[in-house]
């Protein structure tokens, strides 16, 4: 038994390094180049451009490594532009540094307000750079992905 727990967590511990930074404990996000900016509006074009993803809030503010509330609001690109109701979510935390998604799924809730999303949890649960990808399924696909970099 006690061979097993050892080889268990030799490989959890090898999974998340890579070449002697050691994300686990650790972050320095003032070097980190390729995040957002974190602030609450932030904005990105889809993929496709046929929609727009903007981040009205987050829980705790700006996102920490652990469990993460998001609140999304989906609106079309093209004139007149207008919220989107009813949309086919996904979403998926990935650490690229250490190529892994989020254990946890993500849940996508409508809110009462057209075109708005409650992500949670978004699990981002270790310090470093995350991606999170949202996905709008269907015949008008498209996405975006927001970056976030979690300190220590």
């Amino acid at each position: 038994m006690r061979q097993y727990l050892i080889l268990g967590v030799t490989l959890i511990a090898g999974a998340c390094s890579d070449g002697g930074h050691d994300y686990g404990t650790s972050y320095n996000c003032a070097k980190e180049t390729r995040a957002d900016e974190f602030v609450l509006g932030l904005t990105k074009t889809g993929e496709m451009g046929r929609y727009e993803f903007k981040l009205l809030s987050a829980d705790p503010s700006p996102p920490v490594a652990g469990f993460n509330t998001l609140q999304l609001e989906l609106s079309t690109m093209t004139a007149p532009t207008s919220p989107v109701t009813g949309a086919s979510l996904s979403v998926r935390p990935y650490m690229p540094d250490h190529k892994h998604p989020a254990s946890e799924p993500v849940l996508v809730k409508p809110m009462s307000a057209a075109g708005q999303y409650e992500l949670a949890p978004v699990d981002m649960w270790m310090p470093g750079l995350w991606e999170v990808t949202i996905r709008v399924n269907g015949a008008e696909s498209d996405s975006a992905v927001f970056r976030f970099c979690l300190a220590s």
